[in-house]
Formats: structure tokens, sequence, C-alpha cells
């Protein structure tokens, strides 16, 4: 039975099983020259995402709107990033474009969980083929209301970790603060 453990009571039936091609899009960015990315960011230019998401900043973009990214080679494949706006994506990362029943935010945290490297080919440069990757099995709600109401969850969590890791990194700031007060004053 294609259910999982745990549900939002509104909705019911069965998960469906499909391949990943079947639910989404999914193909390598478009090559641009390393010369052409730079580390700063201003206001005329664009985010240029790798394989190991964001690489730097360039004055064109072949995407524009809300992605999910796979990084096809190296050590880190399989990594997934979530970009959003206009942005350029190079060769080595994979942009997927959900289906018209698949949600963008629901498909990215699936990605995320299918933990993709472990379907990586090759020894001394991993790497993964789009080809593969759309012959991933998995389950998902038919409902796209039920996959929204997944990701809307999700993102909440995702939102509150950034919040308490923000805290975590000021407080420590506090502390080397003070320890620095404290423990000059007896030198």
């Amino acid at each position: 039975m294609n259910v999982p453990n745990l549900r939002f009571k509104a909705f019911q039936g069965e998960w469906e099983s499909k391949k990943l091609g079947e639910l989404c899009r999914m193909q390598a960015g478009k090559f641009i020259s390393a010369s052409e990315i730079l580390d700063k960011q201003n206001g005329n230019l664009f985010p240029c995402y790798g394989g190991n998401g964001l690489r730097g900043y360039t004055k064109s973009f072949n995407q524009d709107g809300i992605y999910s990214l796979i990084g096809r080679q190296g050590a880190l494949c399989g990594n997934v990033t979530l970009a959003d706006g206009k942005f350029h994506a190079t060769e080595h990362a994979v942009v997927v474009t959900p289906s018209e029943n698949t949600d963008t935010i629901w498909m990215f945290y699936l990605l995320t969980y299918l933990n993709l490297n472990q379907y990586a080919t090759g020894m001394a440069q991993p790497g993964l083929s789009v080809q593969n990757l759309e012959k991933i099995e998995t389950i998902f709600p038919k409902a796209k209301e039920e996959q929204q109401k997944i990701a809307s969850f999700l993102s909440l969590i995702d939102e509150r970790i950034t919040t308490q890791n923000k805290i975590i990194g000021e407080l420590n700031v506090l502390k080397t603060t003070l320890a620095k007060k404290i423990f000059l004053q007896q030198l």
C-alpha cells in the first residue's frame, strides 16, 4: 500500500508510484566561462549556480522562476539547491521543471530526501546523468494540495531552523565579546 506513515488528516487515498522523469523534466544548464563569473554581487548581476550551489554572479541569466537544481558532477553530486528569480544555471547543474501536477517546493524536498548522490557513477569524478535520475522510482501524493501542504510544513521548519541558527550565531558573538572583556581585565 503506497501511503506514508505520517500524513495530514485532511488527505486520503493512496500515493502513486512514479519515476522522477514522469513528475518533472530535467535538463543540464548551459556553459558559462569562469571569467564571466564574479565573486561579488552588484545590482546588475544575477546569481550563477553550478554543481555545488551558488558559484558567483554573472551578467546573464538562463532561468527565471523557482527551480530545484541538482549538482551533477564531483564528490558532492546529488546535492539539491532551490533557486528563485533570474539566475544562470551552468552545465554542472540539472534544472528541474516539475510537471503541471507537481508542486515546485514539494519536488525540492523530495529530491533532497532521495539522497541522489547514491546514484552517482564513476570513481575519479562521480557524476549523475539525467537519464539515470529520470529512472528513480518514488511515491507521491496525487493531490497537488497535499504536496503543497507538505511543502509548506517543511518550509516552516526550515524557517525556524534558519532563525535558530541566526540566534546561535549572535549568542556566540556575544559570548566571545564578553569573554574578551572579562579575561582582558585579568592581564
